[in-house]
């Protein structure tokens, strides 16, 4: 039985809050239905199946990282947009990891929109990088290195894999930054000449 009210929104909504509060490897629909209190099959009133559910969190969690990122930047140019963009990349990873790795699995779902919605993950990157005179393929290679970096910092502190040296992982992680703007810099330079 369908409960009254209950909107393809709430719907949504209730799957997001309980991949953030269970984690993304017990999320279920059978989990999210009695969630709802209601029969696992009155979810498919709102949504048609795990993939289309998936596909909306999808968007969603791109649009919030998206956001993060270009409030951060606004602005600010050059490195100091880059030391924003990044600090807000690695904050919404380490406060919101279950939604992060929504973003990691992304590539393994079988939806072209969702896959041109992951640009918008990019978008701020390059608007980050703009100050710098760069070429267009230097963006792109810029973009995956900035990413790597990040996606490093978040998956491999959550892992427990920084624990082994008596230093703080955060001077580590402001090196890192450093460096990719020194990387910029040269890159730039590069482009120059």
């Amino acid at each position: 039985m369908a409960r009254q009210g209950l909107t393809r929104a709430d719907v949504i909504g209730a799957a997001i809050e309980m991949i953030e509060s269970e984690g993304l490897h017990n999320f279920s629909l059978r989990e999210l239905a009695g969630r709802l209190h209601i029969k696992a099959a009155s979810l498919y009133n709102h949504i048609r199946n795990m993939d289309e559910l998936y596909t909306e969190i999808g968007y969603y969690v791109i649009s919030e990282l998206k956001k993060v990122q270009l409030d951060a930047i606004a602005g600010k140019q050059k490195a100091e947009a880059v030391k924003a963009l990044a600090d807000a990349y690695y904050r919404f990873g380490k406060e919101r990891p279950e939604l992060y790795k929504v973003i990691l699995s992304l590539p393994m779902v079988k939806n072209d929109a969702i896959h041109r919605a992951g640009f918008d993950i990019v978008e701020p990157i390059m608007s980050a990088m703009a100050g710098y005179h760069l070429t267009r393929e230097q963006m792109m290679h810029l973009q995956r290195v900035f990413r790597s970096i990040m996606h490093g910092f978040i998956s491999q502190e959550e892992a427990g894999c920084f624990r082994q040296f008596p230093v703080g992982v955060g001077d580590s992680y402001q090196m890192a930054v450093r460096g990719f703007i020194l990387l910029l810099e040269s890159s730039e330079k590069e482009a120059r000449e």
